[in-house]
């Protein structure tokens, strides 16, 4: 039980709450990017080759494995440093 409020405790945890934020903000980010960029070449390529619709289907879909692809490579390294960091503390 605390019997006083440490303001370096609040510190952390609004510093805490704002990387989870900060992280979450750029995986999404990440995930609209890929999505966008496989809409884009799939337009570009049905425009210039007629093959409308399959050209966005097929990039769309693309686009969208990347995506996700990414935010599992970058989840596994935020646990990773998150793990170093972790362990870092408890020395």
């Amino acid at each position: 039980m605390r019997h006083h409020d440490d303001p370096h405790d609040d510190k952390l945890n609004h510093m805490r709450l704002w990387d989870i934020v900060v992280i979450a903000g750029s995986l999404g980010l990440s995930l609209f990017v890929c999505i966008c960029v496989g809409v884009a070449i799939g337009h570009f390529i049905d425009v210039h080759a007629g093959t409308s619709p399959w050209g966005l289907i097929l990039f769309s879909f693309i686009g969208a494995i990347s995506g996700f692809w990414t935010l599992y490579k970058k989840a596994l390294s935020y646990q990773q440093d998150e793990a170093r960091h972790g362990r870092h503390l408890r020395k």
